[in-house]
């Protein structure tokens, strides 16, 4: 390597470019890394094997799976805008649904920087608790969570509610837009869109341990639906706090309260985590 940097991102190149045979040119001759940081902003940039070694050698690495999960996100968006409408409604859509595109895209990636360092703080330093180890698990957790909220929310909602569950995970443009074209989309392509959509919220809101630790596996789709539902109707409650005639401090204070803890403690003492009746 011929450069010293604060951050290293390759946005480009081969797949594992950085191997098991080659990692060690990442450091200099005194056997210090070059860098201090690399985020996999190219997808598998760095073999698996490689990671651990620089990990070990005090590099922080930023995964692809979460580095560049926003080009996936992106597609996934374009791929939904056009679905629902016609080429030259999407090219005369398109300005207004960029903006509304990047907007959605830094929400996401400023709450899996947050989960992932948050969950860094805590680390023990094994490789579980590693950055690379805490994106692997963020991935994990999601397609766990996802996979069975899809495998199960038939059981629990008819057609109507799905779309309309499908309708609140378009971005407000597209809703606005083409909200009502949803039900000419394959029910497999609207189901899987919603379970994306709810493990995501509950992933990010909640944390990783809430899911792995806290949701009854048969119960995965109940729990999320109502986790949506709760989360709205806490925030109508933020909403109506902030505008009521309370002192300043403390209306800070419980519109704070309301959205760390609100849909948790409201989904906990409802009807979905009722003991099942003998």
């Amino acid at each position: 390597n011929r450069l010293q940097t604060d951050a290293f991102l390759p946005a480009g190149g081969l797949p594992n470019t950085i191997r098991t045979d080659n990692w060690e040119s990442f450091l200099n001759e005194d056997g210090k890394v070059s860098s201090p940081l690399i985020v996999e902003a190219a997808n598998i940039f760095i073999e698996q094997q490689a990671r651990v070694k620089l990990t070990e050698n005090g590099v922080l690495i930023v995964k692809d799976s979460s580095a560049n999960k926003c080009g996936v996100i992106c597609s996934a968006m374009e791929i939904i805008a056009h679905l629902l409408m016609t080429e030259d409604e999407f090219m005369a859509f398109r300005p207004t649904y960029v903006d509304d595109v990047l907007q959605h895209l830094r929400a996401l990636a400023s709450k899996e920087a947050t989960i992932m360092f948050d969950e860094y703080k805590k680390g023990d330093g094994t490789w579980e608790t590693s950055l690379p180890g805490i994106a692997e698990r963020i991935s994990r957790v999601m397609n766990y969570s996802s996979d069975h909220i899809s495998a199960q929310l038939t059981d629990c909602l008819d057609r109507q509610h799905i779309l309309e569950l499908a309708s609140s995970a378009l971005l407000p443009s597209l809703r606005e837009k083409a909200g009502d074209r949803l039900g000419q989309l394959p029910p497999g392509y609207i189901i899987n869109m919603v379970a994306k959509h709810l493990s995501s919220q509950l992933v990010y809101h909640e944390g990783l341990d809430y899911v792995e630790r806290s949701i009854p596996q048969d119960k995965f789709a109940l729990v999320a639906v109502q986790y949506a539902e709760e989360t709205k109707r806490v925030w109508d409650m933020v909403d109506a706090v902030s505008k009521a005639d309370i002192a300043s401090g403390s209306k800070e204070e419980i519109v704070e309260l309301l959205r760390l803890g609100g849909p948790r403690i409201a989904v906990s003492r409802s009807r979905v985590f009722a003991p099942k009746a003998e």
